[in-house]
């Protein structure tokens, strides 16, 4: 029987779900694409949340305060409409190719190869630095603001209120260093502020920067009309120091201020050179809470899989490719190139598979990587130091990637678990009767026993036969009921990666619903883990991600051996995309785990929605080595499990999964799903023939 409390959170949570799917058809109504929302906690990082093609980030609580002009709902109203109107007005459709009416044109008509898409072209224009990239965005959400107003003007109160909350939220840019502050003007500027306290000395500057960015308010701004602004912004923000700060500050109006654009002050031919390695926005930023923060996609990179500052070094690299490659008069000398291993060890790719496949940079020493890396450490107890399998030198990386364990945030009001249990309970009772035809029952029956619960009708009567015959009976005459150990231990892993947060197309039986792949992997492992705790095999959830090899993440959701509580489900409902997608150090963290369980037999189950990556996985192989290089680590790590006793499987729901896949891991080590939605009766699946197997 539900009590009040249940009832009470279960209602609150439909309420939720009812908000996020109002907000999420109020966003394809005015961009007509389809979004999956996915909340963050206060404390967070935005930064570490942007937003995907499909998937929209925003706070868990409205940014409200006791002088807020407008209401949570019109907060997440704006919000929306910010985020849709990008879509609307074309920012992720550059082109760098195509003139706009503001400004003369500053971008050169040759920039970069024309085969390479704009966004990713855009980042050579300044340097490769995050800070081009974030001015470009801040120019962007200006004018996108500036045409809500003209286009929405029913939205032009609650737009107003949102936007001078956020200013109250700013720092003040007398406190900063020059350059900071003048980035500090631009933002305030761009929320609609009037005035910004400065040093006398910046103003010139500031005036310089305001002149540019008042154009983007124009009807006819475009796209490359940001870009065009940027590139002068930062032409100003380059030349101011960035240390220092000023005591005596005055109060300077933007409209007060000499805002005539003079095009002969911008050098903006020079200006790459002068942004190459230029910090971008360091932590002394606040990111506007309304407004999606950059992330990859600014950038034309995949949805999310790393910060916007982890593929900016590739994406750089991409773009430039074309200029820098070609011809074999530039190959590195023989004796740079390491030495092959002459037959492929377990776990390896083919190194003829991939073309030139050569680090970028020259080996020394006896050991492959002994005078290019530093050896990591474990700093505290719940961290955890691996080595790393190089499949193109058949060598280890010792030490070389670090795990950090922590607990999974509990999501109190996430009642995700007993919904997947609606939904797919009619799969519960079938696994159960299954799992039992595959494992005997609770109990082991011990015959010609000493003493136990019952007599040994067989023996009985053998003993019966040798007492006539004259014969010393035996005393074994009795069977002893003994319940059965648990034999069975499993856990599940689950990516984590920030392509998880991305939305499946809508379930036609359940119209306005948007999901999305994290939301099937927990469901499918509540599903199993129902079964689970039904016929007594113990089990462990765990989800991982990877930010570069000094930092995997494993959230523990139920370590192995602890009790299903409450608090359980709301761990595995608190989980939230994160980063990039390194399995094979959480696999040989969880191998080590399962070593330690006594259980006769040991499970371990992947779930992942694509390859594995990660910003610096094989990097120094150069950017097309990369995937086979992380696959060969990772079927490296399968195999060490394989060796120790542990059973290891990966489940992908990545279509293409099997052309990777295939090459280095052994065929009934992995399984594709073709159709996403089916993940949990897959899992479930799976497990029955997995546990059969064992």
């Amino acid at each position: 029987m539900t009590s009040l409390r249940e009832a009470a959170a279960l209602e609150v949570a439909a309420a939720e779900d009812r908000t996020r799917h109002s907000l999420a058809l109020y966003y394809r109504a005015l961009c007509g694409e389809v979004c999956s929302l996915v909340p963050y906690d206060d404390g967070s990082s935005p930064w570490e949340h942007a937003d995907t093609e499909t998937t929209v980030w925003l706070p868990r609580q409205a940014p409200l305060d006791d002088h807020a002009e407008f209401t949570a709902d019109e907060w997440y109203q704006v919000a929306m409409t910010h985020r849709a109107m990008h879509r609307t007005m074309g920012t992720f459709e550059l082109d760098l190719d195509r003139d706009e009416p503001l400004f003369p044109r500053r971008r050169p008509r040759e920039a970069g190869d024309g085969h390479v898409p704009s966004l990713q072209r855009l980042v050579g224009l300044f340097g490769g630095s995050v800070l081009g990239v974030h001015i470009f965005a801040t120019c962007e959400d200006l004018r996108i603001d500036a045409a809500t107003d003209r286009l929405l003007p029913g939205l032009a109160m609650p737009a107003k209120g949102v936007r001078h909350g956020a200013l109250h939220e700013r720092p003040q840019p007398a406190v900063l260093f020059p350059r900071a502050a003048a980035i500090e003007a631009l933002v305030r500027f761009s929320l609609g502020g009037s005035l910004v306290r400065a040093a006398t000395s910046m103003h010139e500057p500031i005036a310089r920067i305001i002149a540019v960015a008042q154009r983007l308010r124009d009807p006819r701004a475009r796209v490359e009309s940001s870009v065009e602004a940027a590139l002068r912004i930062c032409d100003v923000l380059v030349g101011l120091p960035t240390e220092g700060a000023h005591r005596s500050t005055h109060e300077a109006r933007f409209a007060e201020l000499d805002t005539t654009l003079d095009e002969s002050d911008f050098d903006t031919a020079t200006l790459s050179e002068r942004m190459t390695g230029v910090e971008g926005f360091a932590g002394w930023y606040h990111p506007v809470a309304y407004r999606d923060w950059p992330g990859p996609r600014y950038v034309g990179a995949p949805a999310s899989d790393a910060s916007l500052e982890a593929f900016l070094p590739q994406v750089a690299q991409a773009s430039t490719a074309p200029a820098h490659g070609g011809g074999n008069d530039d190959q590195d000398s023989a004796d740079e190139v390491p030495s092959r291993a002459p037959e492929r060890a377990a776990g390896s790719v083919d190194p003829s598979a991939t073309p030139d496949i050569r680090p970028l940079v020259p080996l020394t020493g006896d050991e492959p990587w002994a005078d290019l890396e530093t050896r990591l450490q474990s700093r505290n107890a719940n961290e955890f130091v691996y080595p790393e399998w190089d499949s193109y030198t058949a060598t280890y990386r010792p030490d070389f990637t670090r795990v950090r364990v922590m607990g999974a945030p509990i999501q109190h009001a996430d009642h995700s678990h007993y919904r997947a249990l609606a939904r797919y309970g009619h799969l519960v009772g079938p696994l159960v009767r299954a799992l039992e035809r595959v494992r005997p029952g609770g109990r082991t029956i011990t015959r010609r026993s000493p003493s136990g619960d019952d007599l040994d009708l067989d023996a009985c009567i053998d003993a019966a036969i040798d007492l006539r015959t004259g014969v010393e009976p035996s005393d074994r005459v009795f069977t002893d009921l003994r319940q059965r150990r648990r034999d069975v231990a499993v856990v599940f892993a689950l990516d984590l990666s920030g392509s998880t947060a991305i939305a499946l197309p809508p379930d036609p039986e359940t119209p306005g619903t948007v999901r999305s792949i994290l939301d099937l992997q927990r469901d499918s492992v509540s599903l199993v883990a129902q079964a689970l705790e039904r016929v007594g095999d113990e089990y462990g959830i765990y989800g991982f991600s990877g930010s570069g090899r000094d930092d995997v993440r494993l959230s523990v959701v139920k370590d192995v051996e602890e009790r299903a509580t409450s608090a359980v489900w709301h761990r595995l409902g608190g989980l939230r995309p994160d980063h990039t997608t390194r399995m094979a150090p959480a696999i040989r963290h969880l191998t080590q785990r399962l070593r330690k369980v006594e259980a006769a037999t040991k499970i371990m189950l992947v779930i992942s929605d694509g390859r594995p990556f990660d910003i610096d996985y094989g990097q120094q192989y150069g950017e097309e080595a990369m995937l086979g290089y992380a696959v060969g680590d990772t079927a490296r790590a399968l195999a060490e499990a394989r060796d120790v006793g542990v059973h290891p499987y990966l489940l992908t729901v990545d279509p293409d999964g099997a052309d990777y896949l295939g090459a280095a891991y052994e065929p009934g080590a992995y399984h594709v799903i073709a159709d996403t939605r089916q993940l949990p009766e897959a899992l479930a699946a799976l497990y029955i023939s997995v546990r059969g197997s064992s």
